[in-house]
Parts: structure tokens; C-alpha cells; sequence
């Protein structure tokens, strides 16, 4: 053999070495590991799904949540959008058609300045009179000249105004009129009175003589007013109307009315209505600071901007309820869920404690079994090993009888039953057998035979060699005597029988065969 050859023999080692009986799994317990491997594979697979459905009810809820959001959003923007229009379109009417005015009066004046009487125009045009409050005529210092309102004639234009209400606080009813003693009694017609703030806008025009002199006319909307009454924009709406060279406010109705902030040149609001003539955005109002959804759209022709704006919390009220209602409906879903997960997680762990009890009471009586059976076998041994002792002690000549602890009789054989004199019993006491010695009279006479009973049992107990005599069956001079024992009690030897006589046989034959070995049964591992 190689030295390579042998090298790798060491190394390796024999199979008897690297496999060995007793490292081989029993069947019954792969099959158990198996089986407790299922189960949990089982419960696993209950949860990921549990938890998959879950993760599925919530997404399509939030999913349907987010879609009807973004078309209740849409659906405002584009009412809003709508009514944003309609006002633009309505107030750029009301413009043009004081702008045509101004041009009728023009020529007029052009025609024949001298006879020129603003009153008498006034009675001829009624539909301008309905949008402005004011027709004037001033001269290139700006002093009026002819106005239909007497006062203001000799005034320059702006002071002839001090004294009325533009720019300040109105309130008017809901179909538009104005309610003078709104602002004590806070309304007095139908519904609640609209607040409205709005600033005198001139419209002029040249006349061509004489040189520097004007023709103009105020403008105050009160169709806005009319129109935000008409669009039910909800809780805290605003519509305003903007010019959008200098950023300010030049009319608002709402409720912002009461304390707003004119300046929107530096808003973001402001940016985006600059840069589209029409269009949405959400965002605070730089009128009063308030969250709102707005929509805008430019006045045809004109530096101006009409802005409708709507609380953005009512806008989206229909869109909250939806998400709580769908919110609440996924939590029971999911609940429903958990519940069934639960279950039949409930049920797989049931089941799995079932079984792991009955394979624990499997292995229990099994091994019970194994035990009897070894119980069996050992107890068939002691009778085999007890029945081969007392034949090797029959077998003597010398009597052998064996006392434990407590000096009780355990066990003799036929030499000692022949030679002792007496019937020995088991579990008899060493004076008890002393005793029914000297009853028989074979210690001789004695005075005291308590006495002799205690030195002799002394003699034997402390194994001296010298022993005692007393007389055999065959009228031999026998010797007794005590041999300790370590492990506790002591053995009497019989010595001097002359004669061996065999023991008599039991009447049925005692089995001498050794008991087959029990069959080893593996125990059930027990799975927690």
C-alpha cells in the first residue's frame, strides 16, 4: 500500500468510523419534522395571503379615493372656469357698451358743443345710466364743467366722490339690490345680504375741443354682485375683479369684502393670472389668506381679470365623505379579513397541537412499551441469574446462607438447610435462627440461653475466623462462621459436611435459556 494511499486513509478514516448506527434519523421522526414543516409552511402562507389581501383592499381603495378626488376637482374647476367666463363676458358688455356711449356723446359734442346738455343725453340713454353713476364733462384741469349730478359740478373729478360709498363697505340683497340699512339690521330681504367692496373706475374719452377737455363716465358692476349671488360657490367664496397692470383689487364680493388686502401684485395668484388669460389654481387668496380654489378669466380687450374663488374645504366635502365612507369599508374589510386569518390560523394551530399530543402520547406509550419490555427481559434475567446462583450453591458442599442489612435470612442453599438443624424461613432474624438452634438443644446445656444467643451472634457478626462448632447431620463437628460483607450485611459458611447430597428438583423445570432480547422501538420526537 502507498504512503499517498495511506495518508488519505487517515484522513478520511474508515466508513465503520464516519457512519455509525446510532447517528441514523428514524423514519418516524423525518416524517414528524416533516409534517411540523407543513404546518408552519401552512400558517405562513395564510399570513402572506392575509396580509396580500390587505395590501390589495387598501390599494384599490385608496386608488377609487384618489380618482373620484380628482374628478370632483375637475368638475369644480370647470364650473368655476365656466362662471368666471360668464362674469368676464358679461362685464366686458357693460365696457363696450359705456365706451360706445362716450363715443355717441363725442360726436355730439363735436357736432354742436354749445347746445350740448349731458341731463337731456342721459334721459336718451338708459342702459348707460344703468352701469354708470356718473356722466361729467371736465376741462383740461379737471374741473368738472357738466355732470348729471348738480353737486358735482365746479369739483374736480375724484373730490366730487368723497362723499359716496365707493370703496367702501356695501351689503346688498341676494337678488342684487342694494339694502341701504343692511349694515345695522344685517338684511332685511330674502336670504343672507352679500358684503361688496367696490372702487369708482373712470372710462374717458378726448373731445376735441377745447383742448384738454374730457368726457367720461364712473363704472360700478352691480351684475357681479347679481352674478355671485346666482353661482352658490358655497361657505367663504370671493369673487373680485383685478387689474392686472397694477395688481389691485377693483371690486370684490364676499365675505373677504370686509377686511381684504387690495395689493395682489406680489401673489403667486397674481403671477399665474398674468401669464395665461384663463386657468385655475389652488392655493391661499392673497385677498385675505384664505385656502380656496380659483378660477380666473381675463376681460376681453381690457387690462382687467375676473377671479370666482371657493373654499377648497367645501369644494372637497363630497370627496371627504366618499374617502371616509371608502376608508371605513376597507378598515372592515381588512378587519373581516384578519378575522378569517385568524381563524384558520386558530384552526391550523389546533390542529398542530392535536398532533404534536398525539405523537407525544405516541412516543410516551412507546416507550412505556420499550420499558415493560425491558422490564420483562430483566426480570426473566434475575430469575435465570437467581436459579443458576442457588444451583452453583447447591453444587457445594459447604453451606452458604446470606443475610442483608438487617440481618434477615435472604437466601440459602441445600448444604445449609441440610447442616443449620433447623427449617429455615425467609426474612428470618440471625437471633431468631440462634434462638431455635438452642431450642433444639444444639448448643448443648446452657444456664442462660439468651446469653449464649448474644455471644454467638456477636462471633459471627464481627466475622471472626475461628467460628463455632455445633453438630452436623451425619454427627460431624461443623463449624459456623460469619463473613462480612462491604456493601452491608454478611454471609454464614457452613463448614464440615462430610456428605454432599443433591437439592431437590422443582416439581416443574425452570428455562435455563437466556430470554431473547427485547425489540428496541424509537421514541416519537416531540415537536413544540
Amino acid at each position: 500500500m502507498s504512503d499517498k494511499f495511506k495518508r488519505r486513509r487517515r484522513r478520511t478514516g474508515s466508513t465503520s468510523a464516519r457512519f455509525k448506527p446510532s447517528q441514523l434519523i428514524p423514519v418516524e421522526s423525518v416524517r414528524s419534522a416533516r409534517i411540523g414543516r407543513a404546518e408552519l409552511a401552512a400558517c405562513g402562507a395564510v399570513g402572506i395571503v392575509a396580509v396580500a389581501l390587505i395590501a390589495l383592499i387598501w390599494i384599490v381603495t385608496m386608488r377609487a379615493v384618489q380618482e373620484q378626488r380628482t374628478e370632483i376637482l375637475d368638475r369644480a374647476e370647470q364650473t368655476m372656469v365656466g362662471q368666471a367666463a360668464a362674469m368676464s363676458e358679461t362685464i366686458g358688455h357693460e365696457l363696450t357698451m359705456i365706451d360706445q356711449s362716450l363715443v355717441i356723446l363725442q360726436a355730439a359734442w363735436k357736432a354742436d358743443s354749445k347746445s350740448f346738455d349731458l341731463n337731456a343725453w342721459q334721459k336718451q340713454m338708459p342702459a348707460l345710466t344703468a352701469v354708470a353713476d356718473d356722466l361729467f364733462i371736465c376741462d383740461d384741469k379737471h374741473i368738472i364743467r357738466q355732470d348729471i349730478l348738480p353737486a358735482a359740478i365746479g369739483q374736480g373729478v375724484g373730490a366730487a366722490y368723497v362723499t359716496f360709498p365707493h370703496g367702501s363697505l356695501e351689503q346688498f340683497q341676494s337678488d342684487g339690490t342694494q339694502d341701504k340699512e343692511s349694515l345695522l339690521l344685517q338684511g332685511g330681504g330674502v336670504g343672507e345680504p352679500i358684503d361688496a367692496r367696490q372702487f369708482l373706475m373712470y372710462i374717458v374719452r378726448p373731445l376735441d375741443h377745447p383742448k384738454g377737455w374730457l368726457i367720461g363716465a364712473s363704472y360700478r358692476s352691480t351684475e357681479l354682485t347679481k352674478l355671485f349671488a346666482q353661482a352658490a360657490l358655497g361657505f367663504d367664496p370671493v369673487v373680485a375683479l383685478v387689474d392686472t397692470r397694477r395688481g389691485v383689487v377693483q371690486a370684490i364680493v364676499g365675505p373677504a369684502a370686509r377686511r381684504p388686502k387690495m395689493d395682489m401684485s406680489k401673489s403667486p395668484l397674481f403671477d399665474v393670472m398674468t401669464r395665461s388669460q384663463s386657468g385655475t389654481w389652488i392655493g391661499s387668496t392673497a385677498i385675505d389668506g384664505v385656502e380656496r380654489l380659483h378660477a380666473f378669466h381675463q376681460v376681453a380687450g381690457r387690462d382687467m381679470v375676473v377671479l370666482v374663488a371657493a373654499s377648497l374645504a367645501e369644494v372637497m366635502t363630497p370627496a371627504e365623505n366618499l374617502t371616509a365612507g371608502a376608508r371605513a369599508l376597507a378598515f372592515v374589510a381588512s378587519a373581516l379579513v384578519l378575522a378569517i386569518g385568524g381563524l384558520v390560523l386558530w384552526e391550523l394551530y389546533t390542529i398542530r397541537g392535536q398532533n404534536r399530543q398525539k405523537r407525544i402520547f405516541n412516543r410516551i406509550r412507546s416507550e412505556l412499551d420499550r420499558l415493560r419490555t425491558e422490564e420483562a427481559g430483566n426480570t426473566a434475567r434475575a430469575r435465570l441469574n437467581a436459579v443458576r446462583l442457588q444451583v452453583v450453591l447447591d453444587s457445594v458442599v459447604d453451606g452458604i446462607a446470606l443475610f442483608d442489612s438487617s440481618l434477615r435470612l435472604v437466601q440459602w442453599n441445600h448444604p445449609f438447610l441440610r447442616g443449620i438443624g433447623i427449617e429455615p424461613r425467609k426474612d428470618m432474624p440471625l437471633d431468631a435462627l440462634l434462638r431455635e438452634q438452642a431450642a433444639k438443644g444444639l448448643f448443648g446445656p446452657l444456664d442462660d440461653v439468651e446469653a449464649e444467643i448474644g455471644r454467638r451472634s456477636g462471633i459471627l457478626r464481627t466475622g471472626d475466623v475461628t467460628g463455632l462448632p455445633q453438630p452436623g447431620p451425619d454427627d460431624e463437628t461443623l463449624i459456623l462462621r460469619g463473613m462480612l460483607i462491604a456493601e452491608g450485611g454478611f454471609i454464614l459458611v457452613l463448614n464440615g459436611i462430610t456428605t454432599w447430597e443433591p437439592a431437590p428438583r422443582p416439581a416443574a423445570s425452570t428455562e435455563l435459556d437466556e430470554p431473547a432480547a427485547p425489540e428496541i422501538i424509537n421514541p416519537a420526537p416531540i415537536e413544540w
